[in-house]
């Protein structure tokens, strides 16, 4: 009798334990969302979403995309990625909740079958054709023709019923983050009008330095954000005035870009070529930090839970550090080296770089730069690599011992490129790390990695 009652307890003891954790086989399951009926996204190949930034890629080129709406485009893909294929991923959880105004996703039935692959393609699909609705007509035909190939390559494996559910459940996913999508003040600023302040009296504002020039985004900062709190939590001081004395720091930076330029190496005109990344003729600043992560993706044969973590945070911090970096430009709204030197050292000078639209300090890209390779190292780690993205474009590879190392090169590519000031650079870098590093500590994907890394920072105190 006693040993009946025992055996009772027992049993009822390690039921309780099961229903208390969720688990696949021995392995604990952290994501509460995780579907274990279905095969684990984390034994599918990433390698079909390369298609997908490519196809994007080509279409940011095209239609000469500036690089605030390549950012905000790549960061609602990213976030598509991360969440199509959530509910397969044992070790990670979802951004719901977590990113600003991200709520009420709809969820997979726990009891049926899925392919996350399948659910990530529909769901990048449609979400990719909306963000590019404003710029061509829907249904572009390169996008139809990338999605049916992939579905068409997936349902020789996957039966029917479970690649039409999955399909199905993509919509309704791509549904809910377009919706989420036109919440950001994105539409609102289309339709406003921007008065540039008179340099009369105030020689330290930006103007337009080529003929008619318009200010590009100058509501950009105001836009809600996907990770940090708003465009203003990491805003930067100048940390000198303007001045045409020529013992200030003003005066020092200005020549050490004229002095540059005048002085420019061949490595240095290859180094602003290669980071120029202009709209039109390349991908842009933050699409080559994607690219680069590509390069990775297919070196490692990442699965598909890993890359979509990369791919969610790297574009929501580029996206965020352009918000915040804009921000900065129009509430300080500097001048540009054109300006300066024009005015001071040489009448007529031109930089080697086509000066942009819109005031200079912080430099866009320094803050794309150092919020994503604060991600991708680490996410990836400090590793050598080699960079491809523009031998398309006749630009040869460039080797790096790491992404920081990368970030500083293509920082200082706008100072060699003339359009910068260092103070630009440096201080563009400061807020894209800051951005990036909120991120890493605030928005929690792998508990089992954070968590272990949380437990390692406290032994040490």
């Amino acid at each position: 009798m006693k040993l009946k009652n025992f055996l009772v307890v027992l049993m009822s003891g390690s039921l309780l334990a099961l229903s208390s954790c969720n688990t696949t086989g021995n392995e604990t399951v952290v994501n509460p969302l995780y579907n274990a009926k279905s095969n684990p996204s984390g034994e599918q190949s990433a390698k079909f979403i390369i298609q997908w930034w490519n196809t994007l890629f080509s279409f940011v080129k095209s239609e000469r995309l500036s690089p605030p709406d390549a950012s905000r485009m790549f960061a609602y893909i990213g976030t598509t990625i991360y969440e199509a294929q959530i509910c397969g991923a044992k070790d990670y959880t979802t951004l719901e909740g977590q990113l600003n105004g991200l709520k009420e996703l709809p969820r997979p039935d726990k009891d049926s079958v899925y392919d996350w692959t399948a659910v990530t393609t529909i769901a990048v699909y449609y979400v990719q054709d909306y963000m590019l609705a404003r710029y061509m007509p829907g249904g572009v035909k390169a996008l139809n023709q990338l999605k049916d190939a992939q579905i068409t390559e997936r349902a020789k494996t996957i039966p029917a019923d479970v690649m039409a559910r999955s399909q199905a459940y993509g919509r309704e996913l791509s549904d809910a983050i377009i919706a989420w999508s036109e919440e950001d003040h994105y539409e609102q600023t289309r339709y406003m009008n921007y008065k540039a302040p008179t340099r009369e009296g105030h020689p330290e504002l930006w103007q337009p330095v080529d003929f008619n020039q318009t200010p590009l985004e100058p509501f950009w900062g105001t836009h809600r954000t996907f990770c940090i709190k708003d465009g203003s939590q990491f805003d930067i001081n100048l940390k000198f005035k303007y001045s045409d004395d020529s013992t200030s720091e003003m005066w020092k930076q200005a020549m050490e870009v004229y002095t540059t330029d005048k002085n420019l190496t061949e490595e240095q005109r290859t180094t602003a070529q290669y980071w120029a990344d202009d709209a039109g003729e390349t991908f842009t600043p933050p699409g080559h930090w994607i690219s680069i992560a590509n390069g990775f993706v297919k070196q490692e044969n990442m699965k598909l839970d890993r890359a979509a973590e990369i791919y969610a945070l790297m574009s929501t911090a580029m996206a965020d550090a352009c918000i915040t970096v804009w921000h900065t430009k129009y509430r300080v709204d500097f001048v540009r080296p054109k300006t300066y030197i024009n005015e001071h050292f040489e009448k007529g000078w031109e930089p080697y770089v086509e000066t942009p639209p819109f005031a200079g300090y912080t430099s866009g890209h320094s803050g794309f730069s150092g919020s994503a390779s604060t991600i991708l190292t680490e996410l990836i780690g400090n590793k050598p690599f080699t960079d491809s993205s523009h031998y398309i474009i006749g630009l040869l590879p460039r080797k790096f011992d790491s992404f920081i190392d990368a970030a500083k090169e293509a920082s200082n590519s706008r100072l060699y490129g003339g359009i910068h000031f260092r103070c630009d650079i440096e201080d563009g870098l400061v807020e894209g790390n800051n951005v990036g590093n909120y991120i890493l500590k605030e928005i929690k994907t792998h508990p089992k990695r954070q968590g272990a890394e949380t437990a390692k920072a406290d032994s040490t105190k």
